[in-house]
């Protein structure tokens, strides 16, 4: 068992909760798919705990894998990445959903040094799918923004 599967288990059972709490404060017909989804979360994550137990039980052992988890962690890149997040969610109101995706993506991928081409490419793709499954078959109405409604 390693320190790192704990920690990834709490934080995977924290987000589903707080998805739980979410989804239970929405209409009784919109709850359905969220929950669906959420339980598979929870059952997926449980089976790794079990997992992880097992591995204990039968080897007896714990190890800290943090140090070698973090031994190239840059830390500009994980602070310009969370700083990008802040500043999305505050443009998402303003600028609207696709506006803000592409800026933000393409933000992050800077701040990660993947190159341009790849880069534009997996925006045009992510936006590309996100436009045709939301807007166009789920018909789910995206936030347009303050300055284009």
């Amino acid at each position: 068992m390693k320190d790192s599967d704990i920690g990834v288990i709490v934080v995977i059972y924290a987000i589903a909760t707080w998805f739980l709490v979410m989804t239970l404060q929405l209409p009784e017909g919109a709850q359905s798919y969220p929950l669906i989804l959420i339980s598979a979360l929870y059952v997926c994550n449980t089976l790794l705990l079990l997992q992880q137990i097992w591995h204990f039980k039968r080897h007896k052992l714990f190890i800290n894998d943090f140090r070698k988890i973090f031994q190239g962690f840059i830390p500009s890149q994980f602070f310009g990445v969370v700083i990008g997040c802040v500043i999305y969610l505050a443009l998402v109101n303003y600028l609207g959903y696709y506006i803000s995706s592409v800026l933000y993506l393409m933000l992050a991928q800077f701040f990660l040094k993947v190159k341009p081409i790849p880069a534009v490419i997996s925006c045009v793709c992510v936006m590309g799918v996100t436009y045709l499954v939301f807007s166009m078959f789920l018909k789910v109405p995206l936030p347009l923004g303050v300055l284009f409604e």
